[in-house]
């Protein structure tokens, strides 16, 4: 194994969100250039898509 890599990290700009009293809906919402309305409410379910999974409402269908 390697450290190094080729591939630039992607990161989400923002403060994470508090672990302790963490944001109603995704935890991710308030940092998410695309989220809506459900994004706040409700947090998303974990949903396989291809050989991995995603918790994002843009891939729930709703």
């Amino acid at each position: 194994p390697t450290l190094r890599s080729e591939k630039v990290l992607e990161f989400i700009p923002g403060a994470p969100p508090d672990l302790v009293n963490p944001p109603e809906g995704c935890r991710f919402h308030l940092r998410c250039p695309f989220a809506k309305d459900i994004c706040k409410k409700r947090e998303p379910p974990l949903i396989k898509v291809d050989n991995d999974h995603v918790a994002c409402w843009l891939y729930g269908g709703e």
